[in-house]
């Protein structure tokens, strides 16, 4: 059986199917991007998002191929078996979206716990409240460095600046 002999929503269908198959290769393409940025993931979801992003591609790779073989067996004239692997295409096109939609809510959960906004900050000591807080309270008045380490995946090392060394050298000299 040929391109010829088919009918024109069979051809169509190829033609589709085939587009299909083009736009999930530049999908997997473009999905390198996504592999370079997972540096910038915080540690407690980066092994999370590395699988999905792992299993999203072999799972573009097996919708290219599949895509394929669908339009082959109808250019056969074997459509019992792309009934069959259409419907394999189907089900693994769910778990797809469903491990897309998961990725994405863990992304927008990053993003969220993220700093943004305003940052209720002390003038003098430097210590942040936290949101929502009874600003009379003590205890919800983090330092800096608490309020930031529970948001994001940042380590602090400690050092002092040119000006704070100073006056803790006059302040010592001043003690002797």
């Amino acid at each position: 059986m040929g391109w010829q002999t088919l009918e024109w929503h069979a051809q169509l269908g190829v033609l589709l199917i085939f587009a299909g198959a083009v736009i999930i290769g530049v999908s997997i393409l473009k999905m390198q991007g996504l592999f370079r940025a997972t540096p910038l993931i915080a540690e407690r979801s980066k092994r999370y998002v590395v699988w999905s992003l792992h299993v999203n591609r072999l799972l573009m790779v097996f919708f290219s191929v599949g895509y394929v073989g669908v339009a082959y067996n109808v250019l056969l004239g074997q459509a019992s078996v792309g009934v069959f692997a259409v419907s394999l295409i189907f089900l693994l096109g769910a778990i797809f979206v469903s491990l897309g939609i998961g990725l994405h809510a863990r992304m927008i959960d990053e993003i969220q716990q993220t700093i943004q906004g305003l940052v209720p900050i002390c003038m003098e000591c430097k210590k942040v409240r936290q949101q929502s807080a009874d600003r009379a309270d003590p205890a919800d008045w983090k330092d800096i460095e608490t309020y930031i380490s529970q948001r994001t995946d940042a380590k602090f090392s400690h050092g002092i600046c040119p000006d704070c060394l100073e006056k803790v050298r006059a302040k010592r000299r001043g003690k002797r």
